[in-house]
């Protein structure tokens, strides 16, 4: 039974907390239907619109890819992200390796120690290796024109992807405004459970 009390019993602290889960929710608990389902409207719209937005990523995730393959010659076997990546700066992945091998000279620097020196070169072959793109991940872009619109589908894509982490953080202030609407100004209402009768309270 004092399991249920407290399972049953409505406060404003725990009221606010449902309603930092579950936007409205609190409300709902309190008595306010108009103020919750508002609450509730509005997570639904945040939720739709955050779906809708990874959808929208997808497909232009999917067209840039198929894009590439078609118009450059990806390999359509490779999905890193970092490969369709590249392929936004780079006409050919000739010019991709020649980027990648300045940076491990940069990263590398030549010095006169020969011992030195050596190691440096090691690491540079390393790094030329891990990173550069040959056969079968070569591409060749066959116009400009074709790289540019494949960089704008790309930019789609990621704009997609910053209006989902966007949507997150107003998923966040919604349920924290809830919160503090629901404890600061909902009805201070509890019912307790006890042997033979159920009590009402009000705490203002």
């Amino acid at each position: 039974m004092l399991f249920f009390s407290i399972l049953l019993s409505i406060t404003p602290t725990k009221a606010a907390f449902s309603s930092f889960i579950i936007p409205g929710s609190g409300d709902l608990l309190l008595g306010n239907k108009s103020r919750g389902f508002c609450f509730m409207a509005i997570e639904a719209g945040i939720w739709f619109n955050f779906y809708n937005s990874l959808k929208i990523e997808e497909k232009f995730d999917k067209i840039s890819r198929n894009f590439a393959i078609f118009y450059a010659s990806a390999n359509p076997y490779n999905n890193e992200k970092k490969y369709f990546d590249a392929m936004e700066n780079f006409l050919t992945n000739v010019d991709y390796n020649e980027y990648i091998k300045e940076k491990a000279r940069k990263l590398y620097p030549d010095t006169l120690d020969e011992k030195i020196m050596e190691e440096r070169i090691k690491k540079r072959k390393e790094y030329i290796e891990q990173y550069s793109y040959i056969d079968p991940d070569s591409w060749s872009w066959q116009t400009q024109k074709f790289a540019d619109t494949y960089r704008d589908l790309r930019k789609d894509k990621r704009r997609a992807s910053q209006r989902a982490t966007n949507i997150i953080g107003l998923a966040l202030f919604n349920r924290t405004v809830s919160f503090f609407v629901t404890y600061l100004w909902g009805k201070r209402v509890s019912v307790n459970l006890k042997e033979n009768e159920i009590e009402i309270g009000f705490s203002f």
